[in-house]
């Protein structure tokens, strides 16, 4: 039995899916025959994980709703900091609903993560945080150059490093961190809490390179769509 919780946070408008989300939350909108929440739920309880807090805001008697109609063998417990807060500010909320640290990940991705690894890494790092970073190839050449306008550097289609919005965060990190910045909007604070964390020599990373599927716009969804329909056929085939 893991004793690690999980952290969802769907607390978002989900403003770029336009109609999509005029209705119902980010979190609550269907990949294939389950909504991309109840494909979470599956993934963390498949691997051990019943222990699950998930920070709410937009239409957020929803989501509610929508857990207590799954029916799962889990424990699940809700933290609203309103409408208008960002992740840190949602993330800081539910501080007193874990013990030391707890893994946190977005309501609108699908990573098929081990996230017992993650754990396991992450308290061995001594780090405050570890972040799941994932590679993506740059369809463009990266150029830099100088005042003068000569060229410094040039790679073509060079492989980049990008956090998918899993982590592992220490509940004593969150204590370091002043109100002005849990009080950023949106992803700002995030943000500038793993740059602190970095400052300091205490942001760690974890090398994610399997499958991960994240959404902001109508067409990302339909590719999301696709890519899904396409990784379970292929499982399934084998």
């Amino acid at each position: 039995m893991c004793e690690n919780k999980i952290i969802i946070m769907c607390g978002g408008k989900g403003k770029r899916l336009g109609n999509l989300t005029e209705s119902i939350p980010k979190t609550l909108i269907k990949i294939g025959e389950k909504t991309i929440l109840e494909m979470k739920f599956d993934n963390y309880m498949n691997q051990g994980f019943k222990d699950f807090i998930l920070c709410i805001g937009y239409k957020g008697n929803l989501i509610e709703k929508a857990v207590e109609e799954f029916k799962f063998p889990f424990n699940c417990k809700f933290s609203d900091d309103g409408e208008p807060a960002g992740i840190l500010k949602r993330l800081n909320k539910a501080k007193d609903l874990f013990e030391d640290k707890v893994i946190l990940t977005y309501g609108d991705t699908f990573a098929d993560i081990k996230l017992s690894l993650l754990s396991e890494m992450h308290e061995k790092s001594g780090n405050e945080a570890t972040i799941v970073v994932a590679p993506i190839q740059n369809p463009f050449g990266l150029v830099e150059f100088d005042s003068r306008g000569k060229v410094t550097y040039f790679k073509e289609k060079p492989i980049l490093n990008y956090y998918i919005g899993y982590a592992v965060i220490n509940k004593s990190a969150l204590e370091l961190i002043p109100q002005r910045i849990t009080d950023m909007p949106d992803g700002d604070g995030l943000i500038t809490f793993y740059r602190i964390l970095m400052a300091m020599e205490k942001l760690g990373t974890f090398y994610h390179s399997g499958l991960q599927m994240t959404f902001n716009t109508e067409d990302e969804l339909k590719y999301v769509r696709r890519k899904f329909a396409d990784f379970y056929t292929t499982k399934e085939d084998k």
